[in-house]
């Protein structure tokens, strides 16, 4: 695939199998030739820190070049709170360069990220949305990320799409979400955000849950609520690797399989956490063909 046609707009139009795509961090090593085995759509390159070096030293970007040269296309994040108004355009600029035509826009989590909205050029995703929208118009599609258990820091659900809706508004084309644990809290966030005129693409996240650790950490990032029914199972098998490892492949198996089922959806987007040969082993026992 050329590097003009790598936006998701046309990946998804020209897909003629609704097949899975993957996330990568740059913070962890890629095995890029174990990652030309996998049969997926396109990939991401998670955003981590700020990055006071040229473009071309970026790890994120350094990944996501090597990815769209081995054929691969990529989205990279963008955290408006780690650029500024003097960084971002040589970031953008060197992205295109490189064959970027994707990119998710968030706010960014960090402890960095953290200081009062004056602190930063762009407070908000929002912000950043619009900036790139002015100078590079419909060159790049934009992701934004959503949470299907609602974003932990809205106060109600109305609040959480207000902002989603903003982020729609100002040019977004995709949502790529946070991890849940049950087809139908997909589901539901689609009807919310469909409720609120909320028309971006929704790509549901996907997590393999293999152990206790594991679960714990997706428990934070994806702020999964105490009262889940997962919650539940690990509390009361936490002493039991196995169980647990073979019920979060089972979970993410069942949710997978519904999503491609689902054409109100995008195919689902695996969090791989670079594990990569597990990832391949998983998507090889769904079946899914290139």
């Amino acid at each position: 695939m050329s590097k003009s046609d790598q936006r998701l707009t046309n990946i998804f139009k020209n897909q003629t199998k609704r097949i899975c795509s993957l996330e990568f961090s740059s913070k962890k090593d890629i095995n890029y030739d174990l990652v030309d085995t996998i049969p997926f759509s396109f990939c991401s390159v998670i955003w981590i820190g700020t990055y006071d070096k040229p473009p071309e030293e970026i790890e994120p970007i350094v990944a996501a070049a090597e990815l769209i040269k081995r054929g691969h296309p990529t989205v990279l994040h963008l955290a408006a709170r780690n650029v500024n108004k003097k960084t971002v355009p040589k970031i953008l600029e060197y992205a295109r360069q490189v064959g970027v035509r994707n990119l998710l826009v968030m706010r960014g989590a960090a402890p960095g990220c953290q200081e009062p909205d004056s602190t930063y050029d762009f407070p908000y995703s929002t912000d950043l949305i619009k900036f790139i929208k002015i100078k590079y118009g419909d060159y790049f599609d934009l992701c934004v990320p959503g949470y299907p258990y609602k974003h932990p820091e809205s106060k109600t659900l109305e609040e959480d799409m207000k902002y989603l809706k903003q982020k729609n508004d100002a040019g977004a084309k995709f949502i790529i979400s946070q991890a849940a644990f049950s087809y139908e809290i997909y589901k539901n966030f689609l009807k919310n955000c469909r409720k609120f005129e909320i028309s971006m693409q929704i790509i549901p996240g996907v997590y393999m849950i293999r152990s206790v650790v594991d679960f714990c950490l997706l428990k934070k990032l994806c702020k999964v609520p105490t009262n889940d029914p997962v919650v539940q199972f690990i509390k009361d098998h936490k002493g039991s690797e196995d169980e647990i490892a073979a019920y979060g492949i089972k979970i993410s198996n069942e949710v997978i399989r519904k999503i491609l089922q689902d054409k109100d959806f995008c195919p689902p987007h695996i969090y791989t956490m670079n594990e990569f040969a597990s990832i391949r082993d998983f998507i090889s026992n769904l079946k899914l063909e290139k």
